[in-house]
């Protein structure tokens, strides 16, 4: 019975135990339940709360996404002021150095207009006035304006240089000055070859204002000009009256052939035109050349022939002398060429003028002078001076080196008689 009862109680025990299980399981259904309710409850919530909350989240984001487009417009807009401080201050730096640049410029203009001041007043304006005849046969009048450089005093008379124009026909010249007073004047001479003359104005035209107002330029207080040296245009290089202008040589190497001589050329970076006239000054003031008019190979830069250069012949015209010609345009030989002919110096003939004596008496192109009289050439300049002290009708021994038919140069003498233009 015992054994029974035990078993009866274990098994009492087992059941309690198999009992107590569906309480436990039903109890985690509970809970499963209400995890589930709760889940339920909490999703609805969520969802609710999602629901209502997305709008604001979503314009917050918008507005935080514009917050920080704003925030990247304000470090663009703060870069772009610190760039435009830094740009600000590069062109500030640049506009001081320009207007530093500029404020060089005008002090240099203002003291080339200081230089300039003195020789200016030795400037004219020369008016030919000249009577044609049209194809009817009606007259009329034309005028021609220049520069003209007050170069030399006398107690009568000022003289002027002057360009040559169309002289033969000419009624009246007037020469205006710096004052504005207006006289008239007389040609001495004129020389169509270099294309420069001399007028004369006398002083008992003016009146005493006009006189003591006139500066005389001294043609002979000049210095020799090279390359890079300043030079200062004033008259109307381009064309204008009472213009200044400056630059530098550019060029001393090239030549105005005329006949029986050459001068030297001095090229400037000065901007001109053919109808350009007026006087070429050094930095000091002085004049160093005569703008050259109408040159063909001038092309817009202002050329001008040496003053020094052109003493002699001023000094003629200003005589009213007649010019000793042969008509021979020449150039001089270089260094390496005599050293190849055998000789110390010469002269290589361009061309002869036609009809002059030169061309009468057998010269010809390619040949070389060599000697006049007996005496070697050294230069252009030299044979000019030289032929100039001959009286027109004598004759010259010009010895010259002519190549013959075997290639070789062979020395001749030709007689030629002084002409005069």
């Amino acid at each position: 019975m015992k054994k029974n009862k035990m078993d009866t109680q274990e098994y009492q025990f087992i059941k309690e135990t198999v009992k107590k299980q569906p309480k436990e399981n039903g109890s985690l259904l509970r809970r499963l339940l209400m995890i589930a309710g709760c889940g339920v409850l909490f999703g609805g919530c969520a969802a609710v709360t999602f629901a209502s909350v997305f709008p604001v989240m979503a314009d917050r984001e918008e507005n935080t996404q514009q917050k920080i487009e704003l925030t990247g417009s304000d470090v663009a807009e703060t870069i772009s002021e610190e760039q435009a401080t830094e740009r600000e201050s590069v062109a500030s730096v640049s506009e001081k150095e320009e207007k530093s640049l500029l404020a060089m410029r005008q002090e240099m203009y203002r003291e080339v207009l200081k230089v300039s001041q003195k020789s200016r007043k030795s400037l004219v304006n020369v008016r030919g006035i000249s009577k044609d005849e049209d194809l009817l046969n009606n007259s009329y009048l034309q005028q021609e304006d220049t520069e003209g450089l007050v170069f030399l005093e006398t107690e009568t008379q000022f003289y002027i240089l002057t360009y040559e124009e169309e002289l033969e026909n000419l009624q009246e010249l007037q020469v205006t000055f710096a004052d504005g007073s207006t006289v008239q004047g007389e040609i001495c001479r004129g020389d169509a070859d270099s294309g420069f003359a001399v007028a004369t104005v006398r002083k008992n035209l003016l009146n005493d204002s006009t006189r003591e107002g006139i500066v005389v330029s001294d043609l002979t207080d000049t210095k020799k000009l090279g390359q890079s040296d300043i030079v200062i245009a004033i008259g109307s290089p381009a064309g204008d009256s009472d213009a200044v202008v400056y630059g530098m040589i550019t060029s001393v190497s090239e030549k105005l052939s005329v006949a029986d001589t050459e001068y030297n050329v001095l090229a400037t970076d000065v901007q001109g035109n053919e109808d350009g006239s007026g006087v070429l000054l050094d930095s000091d003031g002085n004049v160093a050349g005569m703008i050259l008019k109408k040159n063909e190979n001038d092309g817009d830069n202002i050329h001008a022939v040496s003053i020094s250069q052109i003493l002699p012949l001023v000094e003629h015209l200003a005589n009213k002398e007649t010019i000793r010609y042969i008509g021979i345009y020449g150039t001089e030989i270089t260094q390496a060429q005599c050293r190849k002919l055998g000789i110390d110096q010469g002269l290589y003939v361009e061309r002869t003028q036609e009809e002059s004596p030169a061309m009468k008496a057998g010269i010809q192109c390619g040949d070389i002078i060599s000697k006049i009289d007996g005496t070697p050439t050294e230069s252009m300049q030299s044979y000019y001076t030289y032929l100039q002290t001959k009286k027109q009708g004598e004759n010259l021994t010009i010895t010259v080196l002519r190549k013959n038919s075997d290639g070789e140069y062979a020395e001749k003498d030709y007689k030629v008689t002084v002409g005069e233009r």
